[in-house]
């Protein structure tokens, strides 16, 4: 493994282990339910791409909920074997997927001419460098399309870092939404 590698691993453990030891509180969630439904009226977004949070990552069920019930068309991703993900339009039916927690069933849809691509994060550096979990699925997404939307990553305040590790494949991010508010990396989002 190489320097710049083993230094992501290292990051990625503490901040799973961070994680780890937060309780779920529901008023984060409500608090980035607000800044993500803010960022999506003052972009004007008719479609976003989101992400079922599982586990310990930040919640975005309470946001979801909010675009659905805004007329806003939702789309989320499916993890597929080979490291691509599929969309489909959410309409609140998942099922478990390949690495056991709740994907969306429903009518494919895609990536191209969402408004706003909301991924997760790990944690997110001073430019907007982000780190994910490591497996490259949004990496890859993002690198395929031939025009992205600002893509939003959602962490805690405490993952807002001054650098992340970083290589050539790592797509960056335009803003960070946490629980405290939005941190802007490009003028691509008001």
């Amino acid at each position: 493994m190489d320097g710049l590698n083993a230094q992501k691993q290292q990051l990625r453990r503490d901040l799973k282990l961070r994680r780890k030891g937060r309780e779920y509180d529901p008023e984060l969630a409500a608090e980035l339910c607000v800044h993500l439904a803010e960022l999506c009226l003052k972009n004007g977004a008719d479609k976003i791409a989101c992400y079922l949070a599982y586990g310990d990552e930040p919640d975005t069920e309470l946001f979801i909920d909010w675009a659905i019930e805004n007329s806003i068309e939702v789309i989320l991703p499916v993890s597929n074997e080979d490291g691509s993900l599929d969309w489909v339009k959410f309409d609140g039916q998942t099922i478990d997927g390949i690495f056991g927690f709740a994907e969306p069933v429903g009518e494919p849809g895609n990536l191209w001419g969402a408004d706003i691509i909301i991924i997760p994060a790990l944690a997110v550096d001073a430019t907007g460098q982000r780190l994910g979990k490591g497996k490259g699925y949004y990496d890859r997404a993002l690198a395929a399309l031939e025009e992205v939307a600002p893509v939003v990553a959602v962490v805690y305040e405490d993952e807002l870092l001054e650098r992340v590790p970083t290589e050539t494949h790592d797509q960056p991010v335009d803003a960070a939404v946490t629980p405290a508010g939005v941190s802007f990396f490009s003028d691509r989002l008001n």
